[in-house]
């Protein structure tokens, strides 16, 4: 029974659906020689394999803000965040606290408006000059 040919590499990650992705296999030479085709078989084996164990996670757009805020502020700011889907990458704890913030793009609205509404207009999301 004839083993069906493996595509080769290059087109086996364009096929993955992975979006932007390199990989590298390494042959070291052992005195054989494959050929083109023991080549192409071989490192399409391992382009395979190496497929197969990749985790995949869904890359979500996201924009940086800062936000400025008191303490008593902080919980109710953390769950605005939170249910904006947003994440909280850095905090300077002074006097008062300064947030750096991610929101995914179709969310900014969502969360500008319900720490508006917490807040009774103070606080606001101040984009970072990427």
């Amino acid at each position: 029974m004839m083993e069906s040919p493996r595509a080769p590499p290059a087109s086996q990650l364009d096929g993955s659906g992975l979006g932007e992705i390199t990989a590298v296999v390494v042959r070291y030479y052992g005195g054989i020689h494959l050929g083109t085709g023991g080549l192409v078989k071989a490192y399409g084996g391992g382009v395979q394999q190496a497929l197969k164990r990749v985790s995949r996670l869904a890359r979500i757009p996201r924009r940086r803000f800062v936000l400025r805020c008191h303490y008593p502020q902080l919980a109710w700011v953390e769950a605005a965040i939170q249910q904006a889907e947003g994440l909280i990458v850095a905090g300077e704890y002074q006097e008062s606290i300064i947030l750096t913030l991610e929101i995914p793009l179709h969310r900014i609205a969502v969360a500008n408006d319900k720490l508006r509404d917490l807040s009774r207009g103070a606080l606001q999301l101040t984009p970072v000059s990427q």
